[in-house]
């Protein structure tokens, strides 16, 4: 009965053995699935080897995202630049040197091709006149030639307005609004630039970009304008309009699909420029359209057919302020200026000033008679300003 006993202990024990044996086995069996199979993808992954799953709708965002972020870039836009009488492109065929060129577009907007002759390129983009060339080289003369056209120069880019420093500046592919106003030496004092704006070349002549952002791109021969941020805006454009140019106004005057004739020069003390063609044309007191039509009347006169003229003030003779302000001298004048705007250009009032007693001489006056003004009157080019100090 005792051995009957034992041998059952031991038959249980041998059976309790045997399943924790399975369960251990079963266990490393488990465990060696999970090390071998587990880390096999992520190793990969790490690797860089295994293509995750992707969310097809979002990628096809990012993707026409990033085309269209490409085709916005300043460099891209290049690319529909069209070529204007003035630029410099040049041309090169494949494993033919004496085609190669390099030309100004004449003010007919042709080039002289060697083999060809006058090839009109006005308003075409370098691509477009590649594919002209070579199916007039491929008329005759070879079979297939591969022609590339490049701008050699861009034209230069103007800078307008509120800025430090207004001008014509070299163009740069890749350029954008931010950088233009950065060559410009940065934004004037009453800047508003939330209102920027461009006017750009087009085929059928100029075109107005209003609301430009800093990050857009611009193109040769691009015209920024920096307006002044004041809430009288109508005030000052109409105070734009009427101003007769004086002695020191720099005058802009261009003359459309005539390069050769643009200047951008001072007003000499006799009250003139000169212009290629006519000579000395006389501006003293004349508003900008004033300007114009005398122009283009002399330059209709046995020289041009229907001469489209354009004259600007590029920067307009300084005003002065003297008297009880900390920094008395000539500044620089903007439309839209005012009295208080002045003062604080001159740093503020000294702590003996009248603010109550401000005069002014215009410099268009002939009597330089003074007047008295308040902080919120307009400022005139020319003009000498004086703030009295007080005795009491």
């Amino acid at each position: 009965m005792l051995l009957k006993r034992k041998a059952l202990y031991q038959h249980r024990e041998n059976m309790e053995v045997s399943r924790k044996g399975d369960s251990l086995l079963l266990c490393c069996l488990l465990l060696l699935t999970f090390f071998n199979l587990i880390p096999l993808p992520l190793q990969a992954e790490a690797e860089g080897y295994v293509d995750l799953p992707t969310d097809k709708h979002n990628e096809n965002r990012s993707a026409s995202a990033k085309t269209s972020e490409a085709a916005t870039r300043p460099d891209a836009q290049l690319k529909f630049y069209r070529i204007d009488s003035g630029d410099r492109i040049r041309v090169t065929v494949d494993d033919e040197p004496d085609l190669k060129t390099e030309q100004t577009i004449t003010n007919q907007g042709k080039i002289l091709m060697p083999l060809l002759g006058e090839v009109d390129v006005q308003g075409l983009t370098t691509g477009e006149v590649s594919d002209k060339l070579k199916k007039l080289l491929m008329d005759g003369y070879l079979r297939q030639p591969v022609v590339t056209v490049t701008i050699a120069k861009y034209p230069d880019f103007h800078v307008h307005g509120e800025v430090r420093k207004s001008g014509r500046f070299p163009y740069q592919p890749g350029l954008t609004v931010r950088r233009a106003i950065s060559q410009a030496s940065g934004f004037g004092v009453f800047a508003d630039v939330k209102r920027l704006s461009i006017t750009r070349r087009s085929g059928n002549g100029w075109e107005s970009i209003a609301q430009a952002n800093l990050e857009d791109p611009v193109m040769p021969k691009d015209i920024i304008h920096v307006p002044m941020a004041t809430n009288q805006q109508e005030n000052n454009e109409s105070q734009e309009m009427a101003h007769r140019i004086g002695l020191g106004d720099k005058v802009k005057i261009t003359v459309e699909n005539e390069p050769n004739l643009g200047i951008d020069t001072r007003v000499s003390p006799q009250g003139s420029v000169n212009l290629p063609l006519i000579g000395e044309v006389r501006l003293l007191n004349l508003t900008a359209k004033e300007a114009e039509e005398s122009i283009r009347q002399r330059l209709a006169d046995g020289f041009l057919v229907n001469p489209n003229v354009s004259v600007a003030i590029a920067e307009y003779r300084v005003y002065y302020l003297y008297g009880e302000v900390k920094k008395a001298g000539g500044y620089p004048f903007q439309p839209g200026l005012t009295v208080r705007k002045a003062i604080a250009l001159a740093e503020g009032f000294t702590d003996f000033a009248d603010k109550k007693d401000i005069r002014v001489v215009h410099d268009d006056d002939p009597t330089f008679k003074e007047h008295k003004i308040d902080m919120n009157d307009p400022v005139f080019p020319g003009d000498v300003i004086q703030v009295t100090a007080s005795f009491w």
